[in-house]
């Protein structure tokens, strides 16, 4: 697969201080350069490698997600939302994360909050969410239109979450916060030290009881 850099420039792969970079399924992948002079960063005529601008930011942007990967996985350990996700044959769980949520990510972290996406499956997300604040105590609101195969009642409801300050640091809410046929929940956020105003970024999201299937996750701001 050939690629259209920002730079104009085309490239399927290139080798940078002993890494190999390379677009596989439009993703920016990464592993160790099996030549020792590339190891080293150096060209054949021993100049040092150069990484274009657009490699560097291409670079940062990829640590950065594996950094957010990390985060997110030990957060939600033994909930298991993107092992059940879809996906193409041979896709781990960390790619098809990486697959939905590389667009919302810059070098610096999360810079689309509303595109992010904690999680996902068939379930139907919340309806109509509304959230309420009083420093960190939280009351949200939804609507249950109707008891379904992917709208049960007794759908387990669970709360991801941003600290504004801390992009990089994926949060799971640590129980569930209610059933979906309740229609309401309050909750405290644990209190990690910062302003009461500090801004929250909010993801609802349905779970099974068994965790077998779980919905999409729907984004408020507080």
């Amino acid at each position: 697969m050939e690629v259209l850099l920002p730079d104009g420039e085309r490239r399927k792969k290139w080798k940078m201080d002993g890494i190999t970079y390379y677009f596989k399924a439009g993703k920016l992948c990464q592993c160790k350069s099996r030549n020792p002079r590339l190891r080293e960063g150096r060209k054949k005529d021993g100049r040092k490698l150069v990484k274009t601008s657009a490699q560097e930011k291409s670079i940062a942007v990829f640590r950065m997600m594996v950094y957010l990967k990390r985060y997110y996985f030990q957060q939600i350990t033994g909930i298991p939302v993107w092992d059940m996700a879809p996906g193409v044959a041979g896709q781990t769980r960390l790619t098809k994360f990486h697959h939905a949520n590389a667009e919302a990510c810059d070098e610096r972290g999360l810079a689309n909050y509303p595109a992010f996406r904690f999680s996902v499956g068939p379930l139907f997300r919340p309806v109509n969410a509304r959230a309420d604040r009083q420093g960190w105590v939280i009351s949200v609101v939804w609507e249950n239109r109707e008891d379904r195969e992917l709208s049960r009642a007794s759908d387990w409801l669970r709360v991801g979450y941003f600290y504004d300050s801390y992009p990089t640091s994926p949060r799971l809410f640590p129980g569930v916060v209610a059933r979906r046929e309740e229609c309401r929940a309050e909750f405290t956020i644990p209190d990690s030290g910062l302003a009461s105003t500090e801004t929250l970024h909010l993801y609802l999201f349905f779970s099974r009881q068994d965790k077998v299937a779980f919905s999409e996750s729907t984004y408020l701001r507080v």
